[in-house]
């Protein structure tokens, strides 16, 4: 019986699992392995190979030039894009990365003269950013503020500007506020446009300013910036229109619902409207087949070809209820937005198209 029982285990003894393997561990040829190893290649994608427990490129990743370009991730896509920082020339997008530091904003856009509707840009710009000492004219002459756009349409000499991480500009009139500090901005940021030499009618521009929603922790891109030359607001005085001291908003109406056509293009026959009342007392049109924006037609009721009005008596009291009447296709209604007219200030909104409650807008 003692013979048989040694026999027995003898006989068990290479039977049994030598290696004991933890959770999330499984035996592989006598060791112990992640569970979740591949050790197929065959499962690693195209241009892709397996090396250890992982699926690599098989070609290195595309490196963006530090000098010229920023790496710039979709979240979208999952893809890294590499956008110029500067010159390429005026064609080429700029890099607007989102800041990556809570109450901060980003605004990016394009510089246009008010008057010809035209970039604003050096004679054969290149894209080159500007230099530190201003020119005496073109983009490089200019500096751009930010500021909280409810503090600066209160009271504009009150207004402190807002601190900015940098503030890019090119020949190309190109513009790049980075990380501005929107920390206690309740609602809007605004963006003043003034010669580098002091705030002023003088100079390349008299003061112009654009106002964009807050938003932290973004990119605002395609803002459009302008200037606007004294010699021009002398001429719509002369003409009928408003005077510069006063101060004037300037609301251009434009043809399509983002997303539908071309941004850019303006929207003729808008009236002003200030909630339900029409302001005729106070609002000035350019001639009807007019695409820039010198001549004011002091009989005109209606925006013509460039879409574009002169107010005078806008407050921000008044409240975000100015629109427009007329131009506007089926299921669409005009967006709403707070006024200013500001002494010696040139104040510009873009009023876009909306799809009407319930329905879809196809202008």
């Amino acid at each position: 019986m003692r013979i048989l029982i040694l026999l027995v285990v003898t006989v068990a003894i290479p039977a049994c699992k030598q290696v004991e393997c933890g959770e999330g561990t499984i035996e592989r040829n006598g060791a112990c392995e992640p569970a979740d190893v591949t050790t197929n290649g065959a499962m690693c994608g195209p241009f892709t190979v397996l090396q250890g427990d992982r699926c690599v490129p098989m070609l290195d990743p595309t490196v963006c030039d530090p000098a010229t370009t920023q790496a710039t991730y979709d979240p979208d896509t999952g893809v890294y894009t590499c956008i110029g920082t500067g010159g390429g020339g005026c064609g080429a997008q700029l890099a607007c990365a989102a800041p990556t530091t809570a109450n901060h904003q980003t605004i990016c856009g394009q510089i246009w003269d008010f008057e010809t509707n035209t970039k604003f840009a050096d004679a054969g710009a290149t894209g080159a950013k500007c230099p530190t000492t201003p020119t005496a004219a073109g983009p490089c002459s200019l500096a751009i503020s930010a500021y909280d756009a409810i503090a600066f349409g209160t009271n504009p000499s009150t207004a402190t500007p807002l601190s900015v991480g940098s503030v890019y500009v090119d020949d190309c009139g190109r513009y790049r506020l980075a990380d501005i500090d929107v920390n206690g901005v309740a609602g809007f940021v605004g963006l003043g446009f003034d010669d580098a030499t002091g705030m002023g009618p003088t100079g390349t521009t008299v003061t112009v300013g654009v106002a964009t929603p807050r938003s932290s922790m973004a990119a605002t891109k395609d803002l459009e910036g302008f200037v606007v030359t004294q010699a021009t607001t002398t001429k719509w005085a002369t003409a009928g229109g408003p005077a510069l001291a006063a101060g004037i908003y300037a609301p251009i109406y434009r043809q399509h619902k983002l997303g539908n056509g071309d941004p850019l293009a303006p929207q003729a026959n808008v009236q002003v409207m200030k909630g339900a009342t029409m302001v005729t007392a106070n609002d000035f049109y350019f001639q009807a087949a007019e695409t820039t924006r010198g001549m004011v037609d002091p009989l005109a009721n209606v925006t013509g070809m460039n879409g574009t009005a002169l107010v005078t008596n806008a407050a921000l009291s008044d409240g975000n209820i100015w629109a427009g009447a007329g131009g506007l296709g089926a299921n669409c209604q005009w967006e709403t937005h707070s006024a200013a007219s500001l002494p010696n200030i040139v104040f510009v909104q873009v009023y876009r198209k909306l799809n009407t409650f319930g329905q879809t807008c196809n202008d």
